[in-house]
């Protein structure tokens, strides 16, 4: 089943849901310098390693922040994206030093992801490369595993995160651009080893049809997974990451174990998706050499 459309441009939408992103031209350099200064106004100091404003508790300063980021981007987003609605915005920092590395993950499940996609709009406001935290990729892994996302759900491929880091590639981005991820696609950054702070701007998007929900699971062993139905502000509401949510409906509690993938079978569908790109010169360039 066809995942809804939410880019305007129908050969993004199938870069998309082939590859679990896309990057594209989105906004200018002077918009996204221009937002930057934002996160200047709300930080005496810059977080040490990474930080993420959706932490922030008040919830004053995050509201005002989404709605400045949106009045600065809305014009490139509605022509960049169709049917969509937004699930707001905040900022991502890196600070120099090797703690500001973000490992292998996958980002929350929190639509139905056989109809929809939530997805990510990643907009650095700098050049990023290999030295300052750039986005590593594994083009494909968003199909790699059907199920639920969460800080506190095991993940499948515990154990296997090296050998992901090792097969993904790094996207060299310029300010300005937009890396659209899917939640599902395993990603990582390496550390920021410059002496200046890498800045990202992070725009999360739906379809518009989606509902959102939360899956929480307790610290206790055998803890059932509670599902709760979220408002659409939810990303902005919630920022005692990692605790059940203050917030929401809760309909549901169900078992749910989540076994490890062995290696080997990991192993295996990189390379499946490895040779569907061989004969893409992008790939072959970034990817597959070697």
């Amino acid at each position: 089943m066809k995942i809804q459309q939410i880019f305007r441009d129908p050969v993004h939408q199938e870069l998309f849901e082939r590859d679990g992103y896309v990057v594209i031209d989105l906004t200018s350099a002077d918009t996204v310098q221009e937002i930057a200064r934002q996160f200047y106004n709300i930080n005496e100091s810059v977080p040490s390693g990474f930080s993420s404003g959706a932490t922030i508790a008040d919830q004053q300063v995050k509201d005002k922040l989404f709605a400045d980021m949106d009045a600065a981007l809305q014009a490139d987003m509605d022509r960049a994206f169709i049917h969509y609605k937004k699930l707001g915005s905040t900022f991502l920092c890196k600070a120099p030093g090797e703690n500001s590395k973000v490992n292998v993950h996958q980002d929350w499940s929190v639509v139905d992801e056989k109809r929809y996609a939530s997805a990510t709009v990643w907009i650095p406001t700098q050049a990023v490369d290999e030295h300052n935290g750039a986005l590593r990729v594994l083009p494909g892994s968003h199909l790699f595993f059907d199920k639920y996302r969460n800080n506190n759900i095991p993940i499948s491929y515990r154990g296997s995160e090296e050998m992901l880091w090792e097969n993904m590639f790094i996207v060299p981005m310029k300010p300005g651009q937009a890396f659209i991820l899917n939640h599902a696609v395993l990603h990582a950054s390496p550390p920021n080893m410059t002496d200046k702070e890498r800045l990202v701007i992070a725009y999360g998007i739906t379809s518009a049809e989606a509902g959102l929900a939360f899956y929480y699971k307790a610290a206790t062993p055998g803890s059932p997974v509670e599902k709760y139905l979220m408002p659409d502000d939810f990303f902005l509401r919630y920022h005692n990451i990692g605790e059940r949510p203050l917030f929401g409906d809760k309909v549901q509690e169900f078992p749910y174990e989540v076994p490890a993938v062995s290696g080997e079978e990991i192993y295996r569908m990189i390379q499946a998706e490895k040779e569907k790109r061989r004969n893409i010169p992008y790939f072959r360039e970034h990817w597959l050499k070697g």
